[in-house]
């Protein structure tokens, strides 16, 4: 796993000083007979060492290393902090000096997985160290090389175009520091590669790197970290592991009991050290005098300043032991051995390949996903042969990058996808004439202009595939609550609701969108089954149709159109992504059918100017958004500051809401923030006496919690409120709780739901596995939701989509506290007083929401990424393809304009035979209707 951060001014600091005091602590244990601490006497663990990537002679000299120096290793503190803190390389030669904002370098942190941090520090074999250590060291220097080859660049200014041109960097020289230990003192094998932001182009001119391509390859680079260290311990320990985690990557060796990898993970970070109420806040901002004092201030002896053999005594001594699983380990050799037996060719690299989540990738996102798939036994090194698996299975869907361009500018998609998209992009001209619906004016009785257009339009549309787009506020369940009307005055008509999510199935049909509703996955399951009757009367509504996946939606469309039943697409292609599928299916419909209606007012927010600075931020629009940030700002919306800052000023925000009787809202964009500020709450008004159970990663819960519901489960039993209107929704993903009792003997719980009062009892493997606690959540749990007040938590790394969403719960106002991902010790600065709160100003809170809308990480379909790029310039696989997508859109639009024309016609009719009836006296039956 490989994480990045950026570093400041003095971040090296803590480098330094904790490479320097663990060398002097294995020293003088070395002086005394230090035991296992001669295993590395020679060079001990966090001595920092030079690496080089790329041309790494040519890199080295370029800077100002020796070939000896290089061969060392060992690199001098001083003059790593000259580099990073004042651009001086170790040549002497000078870069551009640093700004206030200066990004001085990046921390690239590449971490082992915990079960083998614990074999090296509990197995007595001092081979079996060694060779980790060496496996360990060759797959960072794999990935460092991946990195060189593909973000080890700069940007210099072209005059001819106007444009800043990549320019290849010779390659990368970086600074290795080995820590050993968690922040909690358990085994935890991670490397710091700190790469100073000022390194050598082939002029010896000293420039910045190119941060965008470095972060753009930093998840690769770390799953062929992970790739590489599997094969090199099967290769030189015969080592097995267990099914690679395609989320990170990373995968435990098999044989190490999950109980005892559990019980060695104990995670401590600043931000949970203040949840647990252990930092003490300090009441007032900081000088920049102060904050320099405060990252040098003398801190208390910590676990990774201890020497080596220091630390594997007092691990060995601890009652939790290492406890090994044979079986596990047996059953993973058999099953590597049988999947060797199929060999690693294009098939199978295609098979692989087709488990990317996005339909049009990057040469990283392909790394990404084919690398946490790799074999262990393979002959090629891990790096060599994801270098070329593009090349193998990718079908290129742009035009090769410009100069200007980065390389996460080039999209590839497989021959699956096409297909896939081609599927469904051929079912869309289906009609049906006999799913029309005139809509009549007391079924639009109450909506606003702009909804009762959009609902004629629906209705009086022959085409049975008909989206509709509406962003956060607009009033979509009004609107479809007026299709749910016109539907009931049919014979035999059914309305049938269908969602990602089984909570927003609850909501829509208990607001009168529908009659019936299932998740989508369930609705699918139906079907398959022959367990769900669509016919022409039947209504299919698909609340929230950009979070459904590309491939449900085939089979959904496929089974709609079969019957001829319209089937209406809500949702807003602006808003956040699915979920573990390709998406971009819905906003691709959105922009080729010429009938799909859309919905521009926003009626949630009470401020009108709210109404259209969140639209502002939807679209995206540069000037529009800009006047958008200055709004925020202005109305004191935007904060900015370190994380527990942040994180404490959206509490106390939220907890004032709370007591003045408010619906607020605390959202956040990571679980971790999400746990920090649950535990934080749950603590408020607890003590160490209270009774608790155990949830979700540990959580301890008690009476009077607010609990979250994390998995549909309709086999919980359920009893309602009031027994005279029995509660119709089952257990939901989403739902809100609250603890009416807990029963810590049997780790059981009985809270009442929210929304309708409901209570139910929660236990065994639901309570540990799918109950959290919900007083903060994050952003992809809140969407769907209105609140009164909302207080957003968001860091650096949020994209446009993220904020849109949580800056559109609140009727009344919405609020950012925006934090920027440092170092583990950079993002929190603590002194005497304890923590020492970073508070921005309104400008650098602006400027942080700037670098998030212009990350926009909407979903885009091969056909939407192919249509961005000149036919000429696409390969003739892409070029043909939209040569007969463009031939399909045009007779679409034909279409649409003929059928409108008629229809246009055919009420005016209808409309003269109402008023010539109504002149003769006659009431016409149920108004005229075809």
């Amino acid at each position: 796993m490989l994480t990045i951060a950026k570093l400041k001014r003095w971040s090296i600091n803590y480098y330094i000083d904790t490479a320097q005091a663990a060398e002097r602590a294995s020293t003088d244990r070395n002086r005394s007979g230090g035991g296992l601490g001669e295993y590395y006497s020679e060079h001990e663990t966090r001595t920092p060492v030079w690496l080089c990537a790329g041309d790494a002679r040519a890199a080295a000299t370029l800077v100002g290393l020796t070939d000896a120096q290089r061969a060392a290793g060992e690199a001098d503190a001083g003059v790593v902090a000259r580099w990073l803190d004042d651009g001086l390389a170790p040549s002497g030669a000078r870069g551009r000096a640093f700004g206030e904002r200066g990004v001085h370098g990046f921390d690239l942190t590449f971490c082992a997985p915990k079960s083998v941090s614990l074999v090296r520090a509990l197995r007595v074999d001092d081979v079996v160290m060694k060779a980790i250590a060496d496996a360990h060291d060759t797959a960072l220097r794999e990935a460092l090389e991946y990195l060189a080859a593909h973000a080890g660049y700069t940007r210099v200014h072209n005059p001819r175009t106007g444009e800043k041109d990549l320019v290849r960097l010779p390659g990368l020289v970086a600074v290795a520091y080995q820590h050993e230990t968690s922040r909690c003192g358990d085994p935890h094998l991670h490397t710091h590669v700190i790469v100073p932001n000022r390194q050598a182009r082939a002029d010896g001119q000293l420039v910045s790197i190119d941060g965008t391509s470095l972060y753009h390859e930093a998840r690769a680079a770390g799953v062929i970290y992970q790739a590489t260290l599997r094969r090199e311990l099967n290769r030189s320990m015969v080592f097995e592991w267990s099914p690679v985690d395609p989320s990170t990557g990373m995968a435990e060796l098999a044989g190490v009991d999950r109980d005892t990898i559990t019980a060695w993970s104990r995670r401590s970070t600043a931000l949970r050290e203040w949840a647990a109420g252990n930092l003490k806040v300090a009441d007032r901002p900081l000088s920049a005098a102060q904050l320099a004092a405060a990252q040098k201030a003398t801190r208390p002896t910590k676990p990774e300043e201890l020497a080596w053999g220091q630390l594997v005594e007092q691990w060995r001594a601890d009652a939790r032991g290492l406890q090994l699983d044979r079986a596990a380990f047996e059953a993973a050799r058999a099953a590597r051995r049988a999947a060797a037996r199929t060999p690693f060719d294009r098939a199978r690299l295609a098979d692989a390949a087709e488990k990317i989540q996005k339909a049009a990738f990057t040469r990283a996102d392909l790394v990404e996903i084919v690398g946490a798939q790799l074999p262990v036994d393979t002959e090629q090194s891990p790096r060599e042969l994801l270098e070329a698996a593009v090349d193998k299975v990718g079908i290129r869907l742009t035009a090769p990058r410009a100069a200007h361009q980065r390389e996460g500018h080039e999209r590839f998609t497989l021959d699956r996808i096409l297909a896939e998209e081609r599927a469904v992009l051929d079912l869309v001209d289906a009609r049906n004439d006999r799913a029309l619906l005139w809509v009549k004016e007391e079924d639009t009785a109450g909506l606003s202009p702009d909804q009762k257009r959009a609902v004629e339009n629906i209705g009086r549309s022959p085409w049975l595939v008909q989206p509709l787009s509406a962003p956060a506020g607009a009033g979509k369940t009004t609107s479809l609550r007026s299709l749910n009307a016109a539907v009931k005055r049919r014979h035999g008509g059914t309305v049938v609701v269908l969602a990602p999510t089984g909570k927003a199935v609850d909501v829509a049909v208990r607001e009168g969108a529908g009659d019936t509703g299932y998740t989508i996955a369930k609705g699918l399951l139906m079907l398959q089954r022959n367990e769900l009757e669509l016919a022409p009367s039947t209504l299919v509504i698909v609340d929230e149709a950009g979070m459904v996946g590309t491939d449900d939606l085939r089979q959904l469309l496929t089974a709609t159109t079969a019957a001829g039943a319209k089937t209406v697409l809500v949702g807003d292609a602006h808003q956040l992504a699915p979920v573990k599928a390709r998406g971009g299916m819905f906003a691709q419909l959105c922009q080729d059918l010429p009938w799909t209606q859309e919905l521009s007012e926003v009626w949630r927010m009470r401020d009108p100017e709210e109404r259209q600075a969140s639209l502002a931020l939807r679209d995206g629009d540069s000037d529009a958004a800009r006047r958008a940030v200055d709004w925020y700002c202005d109305h004191r919306r935007l904060h900015t500051g370190d994380p527990i800052t942040m994180a404490a000023d959206a509490l106390a925000a939220y907890r004032r809401d709370i007591a003045d009787g408010k619906d607020a809202l605390l959202v956040c964009d990571t679980i971790e923030m999400a746990d920090a500020l649950n535990q934080r709450l749950h603590r408020e008004h607890r003590d160490a006496e209270t009774s608790t159970v155990v949830g979700v990663r540990a959580q301890r819960i008690a009476v009077g919690d607010l609990i979250l519901t994390r998995r549909n489960d309709p086999t919980i039993a359920l009893r309602a409120a009031n027994p005279d209107r029995p509660s119709l929704d089952a257990v939901r993903n989403g739902q809100r709780w609250r603890v009416a009792g807990v029963d810590p003997t049997t780790n059981r719980l009985a809270a009442q739901r929210l929304d309708d009062g409901a209570r139910a009892v929660f236990e065994s493997e639901y309570l540990r596995e799918h109950v959290s606690l919900g007083y903060a959540v994050t952003v992809h749990s809140a969407q769907g939701v209105t609140a009164d007040t909302t207080h957003a938590v968001l860091s650096d790394g949020a994209t446009r989509n993220l904020l849109y969403v949580a800056m559109t719960r609140g009727r009344c106002d919405n609020n950012a506290y925006l934090y920027e991902r440092r170092t583990a010790e950079g993002r929190s600065r603590t002194g005497e007083r304890g923590h020492l709160p970073v508070q921005g100003s309104r400008q650098e809170a602006a400027g942080l929401v700037g670098e998030i809308l212009a990350c926009d990480d909407r979903p885009l379909t091969a056909h939407q990424v192919a249509s961005a790029t000149q036919p000429s310039a696409l390969p003739m696989v892409a070029a043909q393809m939209m040569d007969k997508h463009s031939a399909a859109i045009a007779g679409l639009r034909e279409a649409h304009v003929v059928w409108t024309r008629l229809a246009d016609q055919m009420t005016a009719t209808m409309s003269r035979a109402r008023f010539h009836l109504r002149s003769r006296g006659l009431r016409p039956e149920q108004g005229i209707e075809l």
